[in-house]
């Protein structure tokens, strides 16, 4: 956002968290069968939210007039686990410049270029 903001690319920004939903993707992410995997699906029966309902924060960045870029969105309900989307608390390792920049020049080198660079920015 601050780079689009100080180069004029135009980009909005908006991060988002989907909670603790229903979805198969933990599960079988460790192994079906892994102990993790047991113990990750029980979790999510008791305490997860519906996997559509854990879509919502993403929607809400991407279609409401109320969502704002360089905010992060997920569930309002205890823990950020489930619930409605509003504005959530940003992690402190996510604020970690240092962190952010490096992440910047890798991604630079990965891809040949800056945003400003690409096809789809020029556009």
């Amino acid at each position: 956002m601050k780079r689009s903001g100080a180069q004029e690319w135009g980009i909005t920004s908006i991060a988002v968290h989907p909670g603790l939903s229903r979805t198969e993707l933990a599960a079988k992410g460790a192994g079906a069968n892994s102990m993790i995997g047991r113990i990750t699906k029980v979790v999510l029966r008791l305490v997860g939210q519906p996997a559509a309902q854990g879509a919502l924060p993403s929607l809400f960045a991407a279609t409401s007039p109320n969502a704002r870029g360089g905010h992060y969105y997920g569930p309002d309900g205890f823990r950020e686990l489930k619930g409605t989307p509003v504005e959530a608390k940003v992690p402190d390792r996510a604020k970690d410049t240092e962190v952010a920049a490096q992440l910047w020049d890798s991604s630079q080198k990965l891809t040949g270029g800056t945003p400003a660079s690409a096809t789809w920015a020029t556009r």
